[in-house]
């Protein structure tokens, strides 16, 4: 009796040690190594949850999304009501863009915690994702009511603004975001866009260029820095900050879309049917794509596909492309 009882306690200190040592690697972010510890801890021991959580992480940190679920998933098993491993299984739900799941997580995480204002941020940030830009400013709303103070809320609900084009709205936010962060370089961002829409073009190139100070070589901010070129023919630094965007990140449509107004405006109608198409494989709610692919229909000559594409533009309501449309269509 006494050597088993000893026994156990020498294993159970055992696989303490290895989830000691995984937890100071994970803080160090050697993330490797502290995958390597957990799961030692865990051929010790297989039903320890917080393990399997931290594993989680660690495996999250190093973008293996899909092993992060695996383990979030086992640790939910072993602990039904373990609210950090749903919360974390959402995130990696998000970025493996099963949006819905991620979203049955966080309700299942607000049944516990209905007064935590990132948990509300995260949902609304999941739901711009599905393009629910309604729902997702009230979860914004409620993240900024819980918490005022949190300036990634204020950016994130005015990119929504922004995308609804409530531009005065967008603008108060990036006020606010900035009061309580001015170092929020995607405050900046969202700064930049809007004064792009307001052609507001030496003051967008402005707040681009702070952005890209605070966070340089971020693929977004590149990629609408290069938007702004477009709007005023500098089509060279355009190509050049659009391209870095596409080598950092190649999964952005609006890179892509970008692109494709590029070639537009070069006059490689070919090429931007390419690029704009790339867009939409992307994400076929990427703004204005249509409408540019439309365009690039019509100097290439091909009347059917560009009245396909701009009926789809039309439905979105841009002055630009019902006039278009009506001019070549009807």
């Amino acid at each position: 009796m006494f050597c088993i009882s000893s026994c156990d306690k020498n294993r159970q200190r055992e696989r303490d040690a290895f989830f000691v040592k995984g937890n100071l690697k994970l803080n160090e972010g050697e993330h490797s190594e502290a995958i390597r510890y957990y799961s030692e801890a865990l051929k010790i021991d297989s039903n320890f949850a917080d393990v399997y959580n931290n594993r989680g992480i660690a495996f999250y940190e190093e973008r293996m999304y899909g092993q992060a679920v695996l383990d979030y998933t086992q640790a939910i098993q072993l602990k039904e009501q373990f609210t950090d491993a749903y919360y974390n299984r959402a995130n990696a739900y998000y970025q493996l863009g099963q949006l819905e799941k991620s979203l049955q997580d966080l309700d299942s995480v607000k049944k516990y915690y209905p007064d935590s204002a990132y948990v509300f941020f995260t949902e609304g940030l999941t739901l711009t994702e599905v393009g629910e830009y309604d729902r997702a400013i009230q979860s914004m709303n409620q993240s900024v009511a819980l918490d005022s103070t949190n300036a990634e809320a204020y950016v994130n609900r005015g990119t929504l603004y922004y995308y609804q084009q409530n531009f005065v709205k967008a603008k108060n936010d990036v006020h606010k975001a900035l009061i309580f962060d001015p170092k929020e370089a995607n405050a900046f961002n969202l700064s930049g866009l809007l004064h792009t829409e307001e052609k507001n073009y030496e003051q967008a190139l402005s707040a681009f260029n702070q952005a890209l100070e605070l966070t340089p070589y971020q693929p977004f901010f590149l990629n609408n820095r290069g938007y702004l070129y477009l709007q005023t023919d500098s089509l060279e630094q355009a190509k050049q900050d659009i391209n870095q965007s596409i080598r950092l990140d190649a999964r952005n449509a609006y890179a892509y879309r970008n692109k494709g107004i590029y070639y537009l405006k070069n006059g490689q109608p070919q090429e931007a049917v390419r690029s704009l198409e790339q867009a939409l494989s992307i994400s076929e709610r990427t703004d204005k794509t249509h409408y540019y692919l439309g365009m690039a229909y019509i100097d290439l000559g091909k009347k059917e596909e560009a009245c396909i594409a701009l009926s789809k533009a039309k439905l979105t309501k841009q002055t630009e492309a019902v006039r278009i449309y009506q001019q070549h269509c009807l």
